[in-house]
């Protein structure tokens, strides 16, 4: 009897010893560091560790970027970022990151439209669980606007495409 339970507790000993020595490498768990970051500056990407609120960030992105700002209301910025996370699953960060990035594009092509005004058209254009993402809308947005489509034209087809199923 005591063999075997010298076996039993061996056994269990070393199961534990052989579960520690595993090939993967133990997670490190990292603080997050904050960039500290609080004015817009000449960023051109909204990063998480940014202490910017997304909002914030449009509206003084439109500002430095020679606009006129269509809102300086930065709760209306807010429930509009809001929406639109809500409706293509993506955060409000990424959300302004993207617009912007959609701005800039535009804007090589000619275009006029600013981050705060194209979260806007997309959010009324298109109805929730309809597309994947943001990116994704703005991307079929832009095609269209290249491909020769008015700015309404190309609302108007999205809306078609992804509004509210009739």
């Amino acid at each position: 009897m005591q063999k075997l339970l010298f076996v039993f507790a061996l056994s269990i000993l070393l199961g534990a010893a052989l579960n520690g020595c595993g090939d993967a490498q133990p997670q490190q768990k990292h603080a997050e560091q904050r960039s500290g970051l609080t004015k817009v500056g000449a960023i051109s990407w909204l990063t998480p560790q940014d202490d910017v609120r997304p909002e914030v960030w449009l509206i003084e992105h439109e500002t430095t970027a020679g606009s006129k700002p269509s809102t300086g209301d930065a709760g209306e910025v807010h429930r509009s970022l809001v929406a639109a996370s809500e409706k293509f699953h993506d955060t409000p960060r990424m959300i302004a990151n993207r617009a912007v990035q959609l701005e800039r594009m535009l804007k090589e092509e000619g275009g006029d439209e600013t981050a705060i005004v194209l979260i806007s058209r997309l959010n009324g254009a298109v109805a929730p669980g309809r597309i994947e993402s943001f990116g994704a809308a703005g991307q079929q947005y832009y095609n269209m606007r290249k491909a020769g489509f008015t700015g309404e034209q190309a609302i108007d087809a999205l809306s078609k495409r992804y509004g509210s199923p009739s």
